[in-house]
């Protein structure tokens, strides 16, 4: 008797011990949730071991954040297609598609474009919905302590910036958006304004006129409303155009 029952008390270990991890990483979630004031630290090589192999959580690390990425086993669970991201820090990678990468240099996203850094950006907050955040890698962002580094204050600036030059670039298509153009071998090049050229809409038409960047060696054609227009300095009119016609026709050099 003594014996059937010991057996019955391990099948009903057995049995109940995926459900009995579960709620208890429920529990431990929620405490993690509700405290605030803790941050788990990891160091690279903890991280490494939540890999789904060596350990059946699989977490990733993006730019010193680490979630816990099992529920999309089938992504990056061994064999996924990415596979490359668990365990680790592979920012870059995020951008760059090199799942190969295992240099120093894999979570290094300084000198990437805004555009790149925005597409960090919104990976970070994809996982974040998606996914429970666990704690930070000590490393290029967060220190031993859990606290920002130099290197992570310099992103958030960089990112600042980006969003400055966004907003700046946004301002800059409402009141000069793009012409529409079109290219004939008999004719050249014709380029037109109209209340919707260059997908912004608005009340005013305006006028074709050569806009040069800083640093851009070519102009691009934009639309100047001449009402609201007082500073023409980089500014040029096609030549042999009418100065307040919508539309100009010219033959390349």
């Amino acid at each position: 008797m003594k014996i059937v029952l010991a057996v019955l008390i391990v099948l009903a270990c057995i049995f109940f011990r995926d459900h009995l991890e579960s709620l208890l990483n429920k529990l431990a979630q929620s405490i993690h949730v509700n405290n605030t004031d803790s941050v788990n630290i990891f160091t690279p090589e903890q991280l490494s071991l939540y890999d789904g192999v060596q350990h059946k959580k699989i977490y990733l690390s993006l730019m010193g954040s680490i979630f816990d990425v099992t529920a999309g086993v089938r992504h990056y669970g061994q064999g996924g297609p990415y596979s490359y991201f668990a365990g680790k820090d592979g920012s870059r990678s995020f951008i760059t598609g090199d799942f190969k990468d295992e240099s120093a240099n894999k979570d290094n996203v300084l000198d990437l474009s805004c555009d790149d850094l925005f597409t960090l950006t919104n990976w970070k907050e994809t996982l974040r919905e998606k996914y429970l955040p666990v704690g930070v890698l000590v490393g290029r962002y967060y220190d031993t302590n859990g606290k920002e580094t130099v290197y992570l204050k310099q992103f958030l600036s960089k990112q600042s910036q980006c969003e400055a030059e966004r907003q700046a670039a946004k301002l800059e298509e409402q009141t000069m958006p793009p012409c529409n153009m079109e290219w004939n071998a008999d004719t050249g090049t014709r380029v037109w304004c109209t209340k919707t050229s260059g997908g912004v809409k608005r009340t005013w038409i305006g006028v074709p006129r050569q806009f040069y960047s800083p640093g851009k060696e070519h102009p691009r054609c934009v639309c100047v409303n001449l009402e609201h227009s007082a500073d023409l300095g980089l500014l040029k009119e096609y030549e042999g155009c009418p100065i307040t016609s919508i539309e100009c026709t010219f033959k390349s050099a």
